[in-house]
């Protein structure tokens, strides 16, 4: 199903939904390419309203494969969320990761979604910085192990180096910084068998600085992203021209407990058969796979009274 016609399907359904909500507590959310949390691992998300500048919390929530607000123990669906205050004033919606075992009663960081209400509706955008700069963003690459050319000169094909030649100049171009709260990594990922099977190339900032493993666990390479798996460097050795793999960078949270890549994947690419020769194009996807939100207040006479030509322009 078309992106754009699945948030306005979202947008519809919490509308609809959004009539029945009669207490300025309320809130409804409904969301597109949010991932189901590991709670062990990962945590939970959690909704907030910000009141008067301050934030009240809407309920911890998961979510279901089809994007539904779940009960994290249950795993039942979640029509109606219930603040403990009236939020039907509020000026901004936010969905942050809380941490696995939280007992802290304020915010994470870690704002994952957010948007501000407009007739009692908000859209919900990835609240990663630099969002539009992002959707711009380039990547290039190229296969080769410059690490351990002193013990094997044949093995380009078993490393990756997100960098362009001649120069070499950064691969990954108009990246944001993107503070504190959050950091890129990059991955190869198997995709031959039944689920695919990722490995990191390490974290990193900046696109023109070595990454947080450099080459793997015996260092060396150039400095920027990327790695080298060899036989030199403890880890799987792959073979990456196979046609087998594909190429990703993320935005992971920090701290990060996810084995695997995270939902924010601004750029990725298959790694053809060829580019020992032709090197890796990383495609910018960022519109199309960044997960997106709807919220509902309750108690507000505009949400209640909303048509579909005025939810319409909303978005527009």
């Amino acid at each position: 199903m078309n992106r754009c016609l699945r948030i306005l399907l979202a947008v519809l359904a919490v509308g609809a939904a959004g009539a029945a909500l009669a207490g300025d507590h309320d809130l409804s959310l409904s969301f597109s390419d949010l991932m189901p949390l590991d709670p062990l691992t990962d945590g939970l998300y959690e909704g907030w309203a910000i009141v008067d500048g301050l934030p009240v919390s809407t309920g911890v929530f998961n979510v279901n494969a089809a994007g539904e607000p779940v009960d994290a123990g249950s795993g039942e669906v979640i029509p109606v969320f219930h603040a403990a205050q009236a939020i039907s004033m509020a000026t901004s919606i936010k969905i942050t990761l809380e941490p696995p075992m939280d007992a802290d009663p304020a915010p994470s960081g870690l704002v994952m979604l957010s948007g501000d209400p407009a007739g009692g509706t908000a859209l919900l955008t990835a609240a990663v910085p630099g969002l539009a700069m992002l959707s711009a963003a380039t990547g290039a690459g190229i296969l080769a192990t410059p690490s351990d050319n002193g013990v094997d000169t044949m093995n380009d094909d078993q490393g990756i180096w997100y960098l362009t030649m001649p120069g070499p100049m950064a691969g990954l171009q108009g990246l944001p910084d993107l503070g504190s709260a959050w950091t890129y990594e990059g991955w190869v990922v198997d995709v031959s068998g039944a689920a695919p099977v990722p490995y990191s190339t390490g974290t990193f900032s900046a696109a023109d600085m070595a990454d947080s493993d450099m080459a793997g666990c015996n260092g060396g390479g150039p400095g920027f992203p990327g790695q080298d798996f060899t036989a030199f460097h403890c880890g799987p050795v792959l073979d990456l021209d196979s046609g087998d793999f594909a190429a990703v960078i993320s935005i992971e949270p920090v701290p990060d407990n996810h084995p695997g890549p995270f939902a924010f994947k601004p750029l990725a690419g298959m790694i053809p058969a060829d580019a020992l020769m032709n090197g890796v194009t990383l495609m910018n996807q960022t519109d199309a796979t960044f997960p997106q939100g709807v919220a509902t207040l309750g108690g507000t006479v505009a949400n209640e009274t909303m048509g579909l030509g005025e939810l319409k322009a909303l978005f527009r």
